[in-house]
């Protein structure tokens, strides 16, 4: 009884948050514009697309697939828009979304150079390293954002540095303390966060490549040299 009122409680508080963040009377209270625009499905597409299309180019350039074709893929996803409703009926039948986008990317693609479109990749391969493409620009986004807040607190620290006021502990008036003291200690966790964002860009924007079960074998010989390509 009580793992089930705690299941309860689980999918309500997750219906809720849901809710909330699609709201347009509470969403901007707990989102961002600019990182949302960063994770709508139009911009995971976009980065499913450019997965596919730095494949085809790392293959190309490795004589894995004939460079005509490189081309064709190349140019046909730049030019073509991926249908998000046609990748929704894809998903709702497979449970993921490659299927269909290798589908519509073949069907615009046409001809010979169709069947060299995800030559070697596997559904994780395209999905994952699409997921760290978006990754990067929310980094990047933060990065630029504490750079520029950094940049703003530490001259008005600098501006305010003998600047007296009644410091405070525990609600209450204590010693003098500087303003411009107190504004570095605002700076002071954003130089820190810039610093984790660097240390842990290398950890978490990675490709995956692997092709099915992970062995690579539709390359042969080529598979990890496609990879580093990618």
């Amino acid at each position: 009884m009580i793992k089930a009122r705690d299941d309860q409680r689980r999918y309500l508080a997750k219906q809720t948050a849901m809710t909330t963040l699609d709201s347009k009377i509470f969403g901007p209270l707990f989102g961002d514009a600019e990182i949302n625009e960063l994770l709508t499905d139009e911009a995971y597409v976009r980065a499913l697309v450019e997965v596919e299309t730095a494949l085809a180019k790392a293959e190309a350039r490795l004589g894995v697939i004939p460079s005509s074709a490189a081309e064709q893929i190349c140019s046909v996803t730049q030019r073509n828009k991926i249908d998000v409703a046609a990748l929704a009926k894809g998903t709702a039948r497979s449970g993921f979304p490659i299927i269909a986008l290798v589908q519509e990317i073949r069907k615009a693609v046409g001809g010979e150079a169709a069947s060299y479109v995800h030559w070697g990749a596997t559904t994780q391969d395209i999905m994952d390293t699409a997921a760290s493409l978006q990754l990067r620009a929310v980094v990047g986004l933060f990065k630029t954002r504490i750079v520029e807040i950094a940049r703003d607190l530490g001259a008005l620290s600098n501006r305010h540095r003998v600047t007296v006021l009644a410091g405070r502990t525990h609600g209450q008036q204590a010693l003098p303390a500087s303003f411009g003291l107190k504004v570095a200690a605002w700076l002071a966790p954003l130089i820190r966060h810039a610093e984790r964002l660097d240390e842990i860009s290398p950890r978490l924007l990675v490709v995956q490549f692997g092709g099915a079960a992970g062995t690579l074998a539709a390359l042969g010989d080529k598979g990890l040299a496609v990879m580093q390509g990618l």
